[in-house]
């Protein structure tokens, strides 16, 4: 963790303060069995995140069929700390033995409910997970475990070890030695990615030929990919796997982001990005996809945004795109027949239009 020695992208000041957010990623995999077989109020697993503190657990709920009558043709997917007071954000991912992915809804009602939840129709589950009927069920937690503030009445240091940061020299504002270092390692991955020399892992996709890659990097940037391949795994014994619904082209954009932290054709192809970015839990690119839909909304599209951001978890693109619709429900409903898509689309959900 990097230490809070002040700012230094910062005009003179008399005094100044730093205040540092500290965080730490945990992911775990569930493997259930016979899914649709299962007729009990809810299933329970439990993980201990590497933490300061150890008593710290969190329980992981599958309700096969709902949590009450009203939603039992529902799968309910729930988190939740053994303590009230602990930050932490949830996401979960469903696959089936083919490792395909299934979109899941955040639960975003009114309603309070303990720990965070995600839903999706049991129906369609049962028939995604055919015919092993096996569910692999994906958590990544990020924990917020200290916030610190520094503070101070003399000129801050110039620092030069974060990759955001920029020196202030005189007037007239440089990058710092750090960035150029960043920048090299960016472009040296993108070499390495493009080299095949040392390659030891190729993924299929829809389309052109097979994209080569290196099975540290992938593990090293994706918890998705982690997962995948363990030393078990069908993927990591032949060292290869199949995506037949993701095209080439995207999946070679996500390699460039794996390896170099860049997306040349990001603009073009951010619809298409967001919800591999999610799928492979590569937040930064699912983040930067985010910012450029949020700019790009217009009419003819906000439909479709929509519900790619309410598929993903995209929480501020939605919001941005459901005050988008209030803001012009006439026009959108007249272009992209809105309201029927939506109720269809989003059932429960609507209330939070106001049209």
């Amino acid at each position: 963790m990097t230490d809070l020695l002040g700012p230094s992208f910062l005009r003179p000041t008399d005094s100044w303060s730093c205040t540092e957010v500290r965080s730490s990623k945990h992911s775990h995999v569930w493997t259930v069995k016979g899914f649709s077989q299962c007729d009990c109020r809810y299933l329970e697993t439990s993980l201990k995140p590497l933490s300061n503190d150890s008593s710290l657990i969190y329980r992981i709920r599958l309700h096969p069929q709902g949590n009450k009558e009203s939603n039992k043709d529902f799968t309910f997917f729930q988190v939740f700390c053994n303590t009230s007071n602990t930050r932490y954000k949830g996401k979960f991912t469903v696959y089936n033995s083919r490792n395909e992915e299934i979109a899941t809804t955040v639960y975003m009602g009114q309603q309070q409910l303990h720990g965070y939840f995600e839903y999706i129709r049991r129906d369609l589950l049962i028939n995604h997970l055919a015919p092993s009927d096996e569910l692999q069920l994906l958590l990544e937690l990020t924990l917020t475990f200290d916030t610190v503030t520094k503070s101070c009445l003399s000129k801050p240091p110039q620092v030069e070890s974060r990759a955001s940061d920029y020196v202030y020299n005189s007037r007239r504002a440089t990058p710092s030695k750090f960035i150029l270092f960043y920048q090299k390692v960016s472009r040296d991955f993108e070499i390495f990615l493009r080299d095949t020399k040392h390659t030891d892992f190729t993924i299929y996709a829809a389309g052109d030929k097979p994209l080569t890659s290196h099975k540290a990097v992938l593990i090293a940037r994706s918890p998705v990919f982690a997962a995948m391949l363990e030393p078990h795994t069908e993927e990591s014994k032949n060292c290869s796997v199949k995506f037949d619904d993701i095209d080439s082209d995207i999946l070679s954009e996500v390699l460039m982001y794996i390896y170099s932290g860049k997306s040349p054709n990001l603009k073009d192809m951010a619809a298409d990005l967001l919800p591999v970015a999610d799928r492979f839990a590569l937040t930064g690119l699912k983040d930067m996809a985010e910012q450029i839909l949020k700019v790009a909304l217009s009419i003819d599209n906000v439909c479709r945004i929509l519900l790619l951001a309410d598929m993903h978890g995209a929480r501020e693109l939605k919001q941005d795109a459901m005050s988008f619709v209030a803001q012009n429900s006439s026009l959108v409903i007249q272009v992209s027949n809105f309201s029927r898509k939506f109720l269809h689309e989003f059932p429960g959900n609507s209330e939070q239009i106001v049209m």
